[in-house]
């Protein structure tokens, strides 16, 4: 979603950051903005069931997999991030 909203930048200046193109940016973003609190119930979710499975599983299985979690959130933050910047360019 963050990449649509960085592709979307060509439209906006084509359309000097108004109009239409202005409108569908910010639905983006807003999306963008839903995405990852979705992706941070889901950490929890997941977090919560693996921690369940932690005894029956090898350490560094779960290591690995506490990690990935880690990264995806981090991505879907630095997704939000691009949005937000985003959002500071239409408002001036």
């Amino acid at each position: 979603q963050a990449g649509k909203a960085v592709h979307q930048l060509d439209e906006l200046l084509e359309s000097g950051f108004r109009g239409k193109e202005v409108s569908i940016t910010e639905e983006m973003v807003d999306k963008l903005d839903q995405i990852e609190n979705d992706v941070d119930v889901q950490q929890i979710k997941i977090r919560r069931q693996i921690i369940q499975l932690e005894k029956d599983m090898p350490a560094v299985n779960v290591i690995f997999m506490y990690q990935v979690i880690e990264w995806i959130g981090n991505l879907s933050d630095l997704s939000q991030e691009v949005g937000s910047r985003l959002e500071l360019l239409l408002a001036r």
